[in-house]
Parts: C-alpha cells; sequence; structure tokens
C-alpha cells in the first residue's frame, strides 16, 4: 500500500507584515495630506479627498485581481475577524461631537456619526453570531455588510453635497469644511477606504461561503 503524505510549507507572516507595512504608510500620508492642507478646496470640487478615497480603493481591486502581492494580509482573515474589526467605526462619534460644538452641519454628522457607531456597536454580535453559527448567520453578516457599505457611501455623498463647493448643494450655514482639515480628515482618507476594503473583504469571503 502506498500512503502519499502532503506536507504543507508553514506559513510565514511575511504577507500579514506586507499589508500592515502599506497600511501605515498609508496612514502617515494621509496624516500628512490634512496636516499640510492639501484637502482644502477653497470652493472647488473635492478633488483631493475624492482622490485619497478612490485611488485606495482601486489599487486594493486591482491588486486582488494580480493574486494580493499587496494586501494578502486581507486575505489571512477569517470571517469574524474581518467583521470584527469594523469596532473602529464607533469612531465616528466625534462627528456628533463636532455637530454638537457647531463645526459640523447636522444634515451631514448626524446619519453619519449615528450610522457608523450603530454599525461599529454591532460588529462584535455580528461577528459572535457568524463565530458560533447560529441561525441564519451569513445572511445576519450580509445584511450588517450591505448596511455599513450603505452608511459609508451615504456619509461620503452627505459630505460632498454639504460642503462649501459648487457640488454642495445642501451647504448651509455651516459646511463640512472641518472634515478636510487634520485631525479629522484621516477619516475620509485613510479609515473610510480601509472600512470599505474590510466590506469588500466581507462580500468576497460570504460569496465563497455560499459556494461550499
Amino acid at each position: 500500500m502506498t500512503s502519499t503524505t502532503t506536507i504543507e510549507q508553514p506559513r510565514t507572516g511575511g504577507e500579514t507584515t506586507r499589508t500592515l507595512l502599506l497600511l501605515a504608510g498609508w496612514f502617515f500620508f494621509a496624516v500628512w495630506l490634512g496636516a499640510t492642507g492639501r484637502l482644502l478646496t477653497q470652493g472647488a470640487p473635492p478633488f483631493a479627498i475624492a482622490a485619497a478615497i478612490v485611488l485606495p480603493l482601486v489599487l486594493f481591486v486591482v491588486d486582488r485581481r494580480l493574486g494580493s502581492p499587496l494586501f494578502a494580509g486581507f486575505t489571512r482573515l477569517e470571517l469574524p475577524t474581518l467583521i470584527r474589526l469594523q469596532t473602529f467605526r464607533i469612531i465616528g462619534v466625534v462627528f456628533l461631537v463636532a455637530w454638537a460644538g457647531g463645526t459640523l452641519p447636522g444634515g451631514f454628522a448626524l446619519p453619519a456619526g449615528i450610522g457608523d457607531i450603530a454599525v461599529g456597536l454591532a460588529a462584535p454580535f455580528v461577528a459572535a453570531a457568524v463565530t458560533g453559527r447560529r441561525p441564519h448567520h451569513l445572511t445576519l453578516a450580509r445584511l450588517w455588510n450591505i448596511l455599513g457599505t450603505v452608511d459609508l457611501v451615504t456619509a461620503v455623498t452627505l459630505g460632498v453635497l454639504h460642503g462649501r463647493s459648487p457640488i454642495g448643494l445642501l451647504a448651509g450655514a455651516v459646511p463640512t469644511d472641518a472634515v478636510a482639515r487634520y485631525p479629522m480628515s484621516v477619516i475620509p482618507t485613510f479609515f473610510v477606504p480601509l472600512a470599505l476594503m474590510l466590506h469588500i473583504s466581507v462580500f468576497r469571503t460570504l460569496a465563497t461561503s455560499r459556494r461550499d
């Protein structure tokens, strides 16, 4: 009788380290953009913030199609971890604080802040449901992921519409200029794309789980 033994190569932390270093560099770059005023448009369309949100996402999608040489660290994460990481979304409380202080309009700060807090607070419970394989846990994860993605898209849209620019159709006495200034600028330029990457990763993992 012939037996075949498959020897698995030990996984190294190289992929995760590479991803973490890339995220760290991107974070410091986002800080630099806000601290140096590169995101301030002075009445022009917010092209700088738009680029800071879209370009990392484009790089992420292209990287996945090329086998994830840069963002392979995301592929190492299991579904509960991808969901649990979104707990950082409670950072949306800063929008509510800014609204209470009169530096952000309620039309943007309230839905963006409350939505982020809700998604962040729900993340550990959804992750626990997936870990425990509770009834309809994948449906719950999918619904939470959709709502979390919609929350981000809605927040970005409202931020633009309440801004002091030609497309700021909802802008009033208090615009969303504070979002383009450091330290709040780090939210749209770093945390929003990061959250969207996590959502994309969850969608892909859920699609794989459904096929299995």
